[in-house]
């Protein structure tokens, strides 16, 4: 009357992975997180296969990766000193983020970000500031409410000489009329 149901013989394959379980491999582990790129600008790029001495003036956004020496005056656009940017010269910008060396005055209208790999020595003037943990900072900081407080006029190389220039016609008239 009852019959008691035959099970199925199990394959000779499910019997030897039931013999021997399955060794679980970990998986790979994940990878280190990259470092961000320096921030892409829509402007101008100077890289590390350039030298430039002298003075950038404009109002278009530049990344500056090279060695640079001189003065920088961009009003209303950003300036960017990456990684490999080793920067001599005073830069007068809307916005200045500094992730390389630059040694000279900061002038910001906006802000400026000194990013963990930056390293700046001079004075950094602006409404706003960001210091990253590992950034290194020498020199003195302002931050002021106005904006023209913020963006004093850095004299360009020919304004900087005038008053020596005109010290010098002043001694020299004065050395003539005494003889």
């Amino acid at each position: 009357m009852w019959r008691k149901q035959e099970q199925p013989k199990p394959s000779s394959a499910t019997t030897e992975a039931a013999a021997h379980p399955a060794v679980e491999t970990p998986l790979p582990a994940a990878p280190a997180p990259v470092k961000a790129p320096p921030v892409a600008l829509p402007g101008s790029r100077l890289t590390g296969a350039l030298m430039i001495k002298g003075e950038i003036t404009g109002n278009e956004d530049l990344l500056i990766d090279a060695p640079l020496e001189g003065l920088v005056q961009l009003a209303g656009a950003a300036v960017v000193v990456g990684p490999n940017g080793r920067v001599v010269a005073n830069i007068n910008a809307s916005r200045i983020v500094i992730e390389g060396d630059l040694e000279g005055s900061l002038h910001a209208a906006e802000s400026v970000r000194i990013s963990s790999t930056g390293k700046t020595r001079g004075n950094i003037s602006s409404r706003r500031i960001c210091v990253e943990d590992g950034a290194e900072i020498h020199g003195s900081v302002e931050v002021t409410r106005d904006v023209a407080a913020a963006a004093p006029s850095i004299p360009s190389t020919a304004e900087a000489a005038a008053p020596r220039r005109a010290q010098a016609v002043a001694s020299l008239a004065q050395e003539t009329s005494a003889a």
